[in-house]
């Protein structure tokens, strides 16, 4: 829909570029936009690092998210060229033993809102969504948010903007994820109605970790309003 403000076709390149023998990748940071840390993360296991970057098609490294821009106008999707953006690259395969049969990374992607009512942040401004990726033999699974930006390069999509907003290890296979609004059926686990549940499979651990999204309100607060 022309009138969305996000609505492009996400698209994994499912590459299999290996990390080099440290467990590092060639970068040791990761930004977005050639100039934003990747700063949150969420340590499920130590043992593994990742470096993702979102930058220009040109520097395009290891496995990547791309972004098609469906052409506007009627039936021009059938003849226009789609617009690609690399939303996030720098995806390697953590080499093991019970990944050797068709590696690569990343895996399968996901867009999501935070809370059950959709788009609209806690400052009541409409808000593009987050994206899920799992991160599938990279041993990881990222969550990537919104940012915008004042200015932008010629031919840019402001649309796919995003910094990662946490990267979950898990030093296991995450092929995908899964992402739900009911809540937990206990009152042990800290959880806030109507947030978003990110659930994420371990394949050789056995394990699937589940992680609550929040309104932040005992914490800072994101610009976002989330």
């Amino acid at each position: 829909n022309s009138n969305d403000a996000f609505s492009p076709l996400l698209v994994t390149s499912h590459e299999c570029s290996y990390a080099d023998s440290s467990g590092e990748t060639d970068e040791h940071h990761a930004s977005t936009n050639d100039s934003e840390d990747f700063e949150s993360e969420v340590t499920a296991s130590s043992d593994s690092s990742t470096s993702v970057s979102s930058t220009a098609q040109s520097k395009i490294d290891g496995g990547s998210l791309f972004a098609y821009r469906v052409p506007i106008g009627k039936d021009a999707w059938k003849t226009k060229p789609w617009t690609r953006s690399v939303i996030a690259t720098g995806f390697k395969v953590q080499g093991q033993l019970s990944n050797m049969i068709n590696p690569g990374a990343p895996g399968f992607v996901y867009s999501f809102f935070p809370t059950r009512e959709g788009g609209i942040g806690s400052d009541k401004k409409w808000h593009r969504p987050l994206i899920g990726l799992s991160g599938d033999c990279a041993e990881s699974a990222y969550i990537l948010r919104p940012i915008e930006e004042d200015t932008i390069e010629v031919g840019e999509d402001r649309s796919t903007k995003y910094a990662l907003m946490c990267e979950i290890k898990c030093s296991s296979t995450v092929g995908s994820l899964a992402v739900g609004y009911d809540d937990f059926y206990t009152t042990v686990a800290e959880q806030q109605s109507g947030y978003a549940k990110i659930y994420v499979p371990c394949y050789e651990q056995d394990k699937v970790l589940v992680f609550a999204l929040g309104s932040g309100e005992d914490e800072d607060v994101m610009e976002d309003g989330w």
